[in-house]
């Protein structure tokens, strides 16, 4: 199944899956990570490349900063849309928005990339000089091969990556980690600026 039609499925329920349970708590601790790292505040223009129904969005926009979201399923964009975010249906693989931002926000996303460096680099060229992108990738560990069982039993096949690999990606792709975090056993959080 393509990720589009995963999440599409998911639209009208996934705020509440990562809200509630054990969902709910590791979402509380990547939030944390994500928050601190992103630093989102007044003026900020940040972009959502993967916004799902808007949980960063929300977030984000509370602190202050101007939110664009963007998101592969149909489903999700009208989800966030319908409560006043700009969105757009986009692949974050061949994304072109002809502006810039000074922060961008790719959480869960990566590891559904058929091309992660061709992702990467597409959120480089809309990424300021100045700016940084804060990026979210499941590691490969014991809880990260479940992680990835637990979406293949769901018909969706998604990938896990070492912390060297993404740095290297990142590198190729015209990005240099500053800070990794990891909030919890099988997720990475980084921040990375232009080289």
């Amino acid at each position: 199944m393509h990720p589009r039609e995963y999440f599409d499925r998911l639209a009208t329920r996934y705020s509440s899956v990562t809200s509630s349970g054990i969902g709910g708590v590791m979402k509380r601790r990547e939030r944390n990570s994500i928050i601190r790292l992103l630093s989102p505040k007044k003026g900020d223009s940040i972009l959502d490349a993967g916004c799902g129904s808007g949980f960063y969005a929300r977030l984000i926009s509370d602190l202050g900063a101007e939110v664009s979201c963007i998101d592969i399923a149909p489903k999700m964009v009208e989800v966030i849309a319908g409560v006043g975010f700009r969105a757009h249906v986009c692949d974050v693989e061949s994304l072109r928005l002809e502006r810039k931002f000074d922060k961008i926000l790719c959480a869960g996303v990566l590891e559904f990339c058929k091309q992660p460096l061709r992702a990467l680099m597409s959120l480089r060229e809309h990424l300021r000089n100045g700016g940084h992108v804060v990026l979210t990738f499941p590691n490969v560990s014991i809880l990260g091969l479940t992680y990835w069982l637990y979406h293949l039993t769901h018909g969706v096949t998604i990938s896990l990556f070492t912390l060297s690999r993404v740095a290297s990606l990142l590198e190729s792709a015209g990005l240099r980690i500053q800070v990794i975090e990891r909030p919890l056993p099988f997720l990475f959080v980084v921040k990375a600026r232009p080289i």
